[in-house]
């Protein structure tokens, strides 16, 4: 099974309680046995840390970054509210 999306690639992603982001392919996943689908970490520039995600739920993107919104964090990292 090949990769879809390339190294630097646009993609859009959608976290669950988010927003549709514009983000950038950082790397691919090595291939672990037994997996339906492929995984990559992608970046966003308005995210200062990377996600880890399915292929299935990414998206090629040629729109520019400014008709995106900003994206929800899909979890929360301790504190109050």
């Amino acid at each position: 099974m090949d990769f879809k999306y390339a190294v630097g690639q646009a993609v859009e992603y959608k976290p669950i309680g988010g927003n549709v982001g514009l983000f950038t392919v950082v790397r691919r996943m090595p291939e672990e046995h037994g997996a339906f689908d492929r995984k990559y970490r992608i970046k966003s520039g308005r995210e200062g840390f990377e996600r880890s995600v399915l292929e299935c739920d990414l998206s090629a993107s040629d729109r520019p970054e400014s008709m995106y919104g900003d994206v929800l964090p899909t979890r929360r990292t301790g504190g109050h509210r």
